[in-house]
């Protein structure tokens, strides 16, 4: 079925469709589409964040810090709250830590775990970038109405759900 507004992943659905006339290209109109929406995503906050000398995952890093309260997270907490490798986690961890974000303070039962926390000037950068961060994206959905919007994120919460 023709769609009103036609995109890259139509383009390149019918140019696979030339090569090899049998294969079931259908899933790029999902998987295609979500990498897309997340490479357009990233140029528009990946800005807010670099201003600061910072990337979208280390502002991550910061903002699942800040979002913890008052239990001070675990390397391995953050790891599994930004989905990242624990090496991932480790380099993020330790330049945070250099440039004055992040405090790491032994675990008073185990020495071997550390508790991160954030330093005055990481509160404030969290502070500061969040607000700028919800604006550029909610400029990024403004083409969608509350409805859409709504329905979008039900669906891509299934997804998600569904493949953790």
């Amino acid at each position: 079925m023709p769609h009103e507004i036609e995109d890259q992943i139509d383009q390149a659905r019918r140019e696979w469709a030339a090569v090899h006339p049998g294969l079931d290209t259908a899933p790029m109109d999902v998987a295609g589409r979500l990498r897309m929406v997340a490479a357009a995503l990233a140029r528009v906050t990946e800005p807010v964040v670099r201003a600061e000398g910072l990337t979208r995952p280390e502002f991550d890093v910061l903002s699942a810090v800040r979002r913890g309260g008052r239990a001070p997270l675990t390397p391995t907490g953050i790891a599994s709250a930004t989905l990242s490798s624990g090496a991932a986690t480790t380099k993020r961890l330790d330049h945070l830590t250099k440039v004055g974000y992040l405090q790491r303070t032994p675990d008073d039962r185990d020495r071997r775990v550390s508790r991160l926390s954030l330093t005055e000037a990481g509160t404030a950068v969290v502070d500061r970038l969040l607000p700028q961060i919800l604006a550029a994206e909610q400029g990024f959905a403004a083409a969608l109405d509350d409805g859409r919007r709504g329905d979008l994120a039900d669906t891509l919460r299934i997804l998600l759900r569904t493949n953790p």
